[in-house]
């Protein structure tokens, strides 16, 4: 489940404050399908970036299966991610190198869990 409270990002532009969320709510029930549309510099990126806890909000929340991620370090929202959240780019972000398998088992390695998971 992703719960949403109030969440905020601003930046600063020329020494003025850009707000690009403003106080964004919303829940995520588990096993659901969304989609973030909208036009471009609509802040779908950044509202991606804070749910994955690769930004930080100017205010609000974000939990993830009930861990707000911003109260865990910057290591600890790194572990939590390599643990709990998968990203799917628009274009491919592979490694030329690897076989599309040794690709996917890449993550799984970094966190350790290598083993067996190719035979899977």
């Amino acid at each position: 489940m992703i719960v949403v409270e109030g969440l905020q990002k601003r930046y600063t532009s020329g020494g003025r404050p850009l707000p690009v969320l403003r106080s964004i709510n919303f829940q995520v029930a588990q096993e659901s399908f969304v989609s973030v549309v909208g036009p471009s510099g609509s802040g779908k990126t950044t509202l991606l970036g804070l749910l994955a806890g690769l930004d930080e909000p100017t205010a609000g929340r974000v939990y993830l299966d009930g861990v707000d991620i911003f109260g865990l370090t910057e290591d600890g929202r790194a572990e939590f991610r390599s643990r709990n959240v998968g990203f799917v780019f628009q274009t491919f972000h592979l490694l030329p190198t690897l076989t599309a398998v040794e690709n996917v088992l890449v993550p799984l390695e970094l966190r350790g869990d290598y083993d067996g998971a190719r035979d899977q």
